[in-house]
């Protein structure tokens, strides 16, 4: 006969599993109740799964040893110091809290190095299409805070290799994928950037998704942010746990940038009062059709179709 202290375990055993499926049905991550780590679940996202996007190129759930502030670093996951930044953020702005980054209002970190050179993880090949997601929360949710995960070319860099032949001298093409970025509205905003000119002088195509269905949002909750970009489609569309929110068509994007190869940013910002807060990082991971390999040193190695 089961005694009363074992029947109560399994009864929370069971209201326990009975909560985590009912999580699981409205999309709610079963790692934020202890069950497992982001990247444990080799399962593709909904995002990923939409295009057959199957193959998971990386899953990293950051950690202070995988962030280098060195210039150039190919062994490093994360760079603190983006490519137009004239100095590396502090280190003091990232920290940990538990198993999770804290970056916090100033810090930044990509995925490449601040030579624009790949690090360990490998860029994203436009041509092949992909699908990112970001895992975050704030501390706080005041509308002055801007915290950003969003993705750009290698090519558009120090040395304008987004440079097209045939274009005037120093004229620049490129395409920016704005996965989420806070205080514009009350819930999710995300943007496809068509981008070109000459500096400082550029011109841009805004593409913007504000879905009113995220919004009240409260950011001190965790929540998912993707986004996945389809070059046969023409299509970019974006994702919050787990849902489909809103696309927009790169049709009028020049083809160009399906040459180009992808990384990954995500910081802390503001607009403009610069109250203190901090950006909570759970993982990053990112998924596409196969294997692709790191491209030689910025040269575009895929055709345009």
């Amino acid at each position: 006969m089961a005694t009363q202290s074992t029947r109560l375990s399994r009864l929370a055993t069971a209201k326990s599993l009975t909560i985590i499926a009912s999580l699981a049905a409205l999309g709610v991550p079963a790692w934020v109740y202890g069950q497992t780590s982001p990247c444990a679940s080799t399962e593709p996202p909904p995002g990923a799964q939409s295009l057959g996007y199957v193959h998971r190129v990386f899953c990293v759930e950051p950690t202070l040893a995988d962030i280098s502030n060195k210039a150039a670093s190919s062994t490093a996951k994360l760079s603190n110091w983006i490519w137009y930044s004239k100095v590396p953020a502090q280190m003091s702005l990232f920290s940990m809290s538990g198993q999770v980054l804290v970056i916090e209002s100033g810090g930044g970190v990509a995925t490449q190095t601040h030579q624009s050179l790949p690090g360990a993880l490998p860029l994203l090949p436009a041509s092949t299409g992909f699908y990112v997601e970001f895992a975050e929360r704030l501390s706080d949710n005041d509308p002055d805070h801007f915290p950003a995960v969003w993705l750009m070319p290698q090519e558009h860099n120090g040395q304008r290799q987004d440079h097209v032949a045939g274009d005037p001298p120093d004229y620049e093409r490129w395409m920016e994928l704005d996965v989420d970025e806070g205080g514009f509205n009350g819930g999710h905003h995300g943007a496809m950037i068509n981008w070109y000119g000459t500096y400082p002088q550029y011109q841009h195509q805004n593409s913007s998704n504000d879905p009113p269905s995220t919004f009240g949002m409260d950011r001190t909750q965790e929540h998912i942010f993707g986004l996945s970009y389809d070059p046969v489609g023409k299509k970019v569309t974006w994702w919050v746990d787990g849902a489909a929110v809103g696309s927009a068509s790169t049709a009028s994007v020049p083809s160009i940038v399906n040459n180009y190869h992808y990384y990954l940013i995500m910081g802390a910002q503001n607009h403009g009062l610069k109250h203190p807060y901090k950006m909570y990082l759970s993982y990053f991971g990112a998924w596409s059709t196969g294997v692709a390999p790191n491209p030689p040193s910025g040269v575009k190695a895929e055709t345009v179709p």
